[in-house]
């Protein structure tokens, strides 16, 4: 109890004494003192409010460290305020010492936390990276968009491939027919003239045999670019098999169809394909022409100018035939 007492002996000589009790000199330390310990008190309320908004701070302990620090710096400062008219110097000695050993304890947890602090990256190295970032990012962005563009020219290559005959460049049977069904479809839907013409090399099986086959496929490749040459940009050839190309022809009747076969019968007839004897290979073909009508499937339609074709090479090849029901009982 006696050490109570003598800590909360208040009636040591007041600080204002030394002061002479001058309104300048009270003015001046106690205002001081006064908006110091209203800072000091405050401020730690706002650390701890921090430290508990922000569960993400690395170091919240050394914030909770300063808010001790300061509050006990102010309640140093609310003493010397009180010991302006009384004597608690005791209460006054206590609170700087707990001030002390507190500052200590917070000197020593800064010295510890500074090599933690100086591996935080700063602002400009923050900037930095993220200046690093956006480049690979960008750089990223143009790799992809390059491996897209080679994904989407390959993927081409490869539906060309698909669909292309590797020896005369025209389109394989499988898509030639794709595209015949198609147009089929086409006329039914919107009652349109649709033809298709059959071309067979004459005597293709002779060049092959007496010639070679290099010189067959020679003659075969002579003979798509010839096609190319008459056919219409609207229309399609393709290689329908072995010397056989099959020609797609829409919005033209037979009559059209026809003509068209005679222009490419004639620039057949005038193809020649030189031998190593020094003697040039002339050659021929013989064309057959159906024109589509209602109701007939794909495979009739392709018979149909198959049996015209049959009717031009046994009525001695190098001809265009167009089908018609005399071809067709010809045919059979």
């Amino acid at each position: 109890m006696e050490i109570i007492g003598r800590l909360l002996d208040g009636s040591l000589m007041p600080h204002g004494h030394c002061l002479l009790w001058r309104g300048d000199l009270l003015l001046m330390h106690v205002g001081g003192d006064l908006l110091t310990t209203l800072a000091y008190f405050t401020i730690p309320i706002a650390l701890i409010i921090l430290v508990r908004k922000r569960d993400d701070l690395e170091f919240d302990s050394i914030f909770l460290m300063f808010a001790a620090f300061i509050f006990l710096c102010g309640v140093t400062h609310l003493l010397s305020l009180v010991n302006v008219w009384h004597g608690y110097y005791f209460l006054e000695g206590i609170a700087k010492s707990l001030t002390g050993l507190v500052s200590v304890a917070t000197a020593i947890m800064i010295w510890r936390l500074i090599p933690k602090a100086l591996a935080i990256p700063s602002n400009k190295t923050l900037r930095e990276k993220n200046h690093q970032l956006d480049a690979a990012h960008q750089e990223l962005i143009n790799l992809n968009a390059s491996l897209e563009r080679q994904v989407k020219q390959r993927t081409l290559q490869l539906e060309k491939l698909a669909s292309t005959d590797p020896l005369t460049n025209l389109v394989n049977r499988r898509t030639i027919v794709a595209t015949l069904e198609s147009e089929m479809e086409r006329a039914e839907r919107y009652d349109v003239a649709l033809s298709i013409i059959m071309i067979d090399m004459d005597d293709f099986k002779r060049v092959n045999d007496e010639h070679g086959h290099l010189v067959g496929d020679k003659l075969l490749q002579t003979a798509a670019k010839g096609v190319q040459q008459f056919i219409r940009k609207t229309d399609r050839v393709g290689r329908y098999g072995g010397e056989e190309f099959l020609a797609v022809v829409p919005h033209c009747d037979a009559d059209n169809a026809a003509r068209l076969a005679e222009r490419i019968r004639y620039k057949m007839a005038t193809i020649s394909i030189p031998l190593e004897s020094r003697e040039a290979l002339q050659t021929s073909c013989s064309l057959g022409v159906a024109q589509y009508q209602p109701g007939w499937d794909m495979n009739e339609f392709i018979d149909y100018a198959d049996k015209a074709l049959y009717k031009a090479k046994h009525s001695g090849k190098n001809q265009v035939s167009v089908y018609s029901s005399e071809t067709k009982n010809g045919a059979e």
